[in-house]
């Protein structure tokens, strides 16, 4: 069970008052805390609503670990400013974006199903709504060059670049599993020898 009060300081400070995060943690079964919304396995913050926090850049969605974001809604910081492309590198599970005036979808049409602007009914300032973000895998081609590795997404549009399975090393070229066993092994041994000989050369 997540501990609000010991992990996440971007939840702290007021209850979430975003329609957008209200509804999806409704539908999803999840439960409010503060500015965010936890999920019904009680393990994972799925929403956030950061409204009204006077932030000039987007802050950082994936320092923690329990944050598995599906909606963002950053309207009411009119200082909010792109910073480039990787604003929301690695959300890869966001589906849903809400944006100040001022601050475009990320990508446009490319990387979203569907771009609007917000309910005027919702009691926040009219910004940007996001909606659907696209695989990016599906619709880039030859994004992998290297023949043994596939595309895998994360965030909107952006990508890694990982080894098929029993692939492993430069450009995937190794198969087989990692010699994990071997590789520690050797390391150990190495840094034993280098202590010892340390400790007897300095002690003297």
């Amino acid at each position: 069970t997540v501990q609000v009060g010991t992990a996440i300081s971007l939840c702290a400070g007021k209850n979430a008052t975003s329609s957008y995060i209200i509804n999806y943690c409704a539908q999803q079964g999840g439960e409010i805390k503060h500015r965010c919304c936890l999920s019904s396995e009680n393990d994972t913050f799925i929403a956030i609503d950061l409204t009204d926090s006077n932030f000039t850049l987007v802050p950082n969605l994936t320092e923690h670990d329990n944050f598995i974001l599906s909606v963002v809604d950053l309207r009411s910081n009119p200082n909010l400013t792109p910073r480039n492309d990787t604003d929301f590198l690695a959300l890869q599970y966001l589906n849903t974006l809400v944006l100040p005036n001022q601050f475009d979808c990320p990508g446009g049409y490319h990387v979203w199903e569907n771009i609007s602007k917000t309910d005027t009914n919702d009691s926040l300032p009219v910004g940007n709504l996001c909606i659907g973000q696209k695989n990016i895998c599906l619709s880039t081609t030859d994004v992998c060059v290297e023949q043994n590795s596939h595309c895998s997404p994360n965030g909107p549009n952006h990508f890694l670049c990982l080894c098929k399975t029993k692939y492993h090393g430069y450009k995937c070229l190794r198969y087989g599993t990692f010699p994990s066993a071997v590789f520690f092994g050797i390391s150990t041994a190495v840094t034993i020898a280098a202590s010892v000989l340390l400790y007897w050369t300095q002690r003297r």
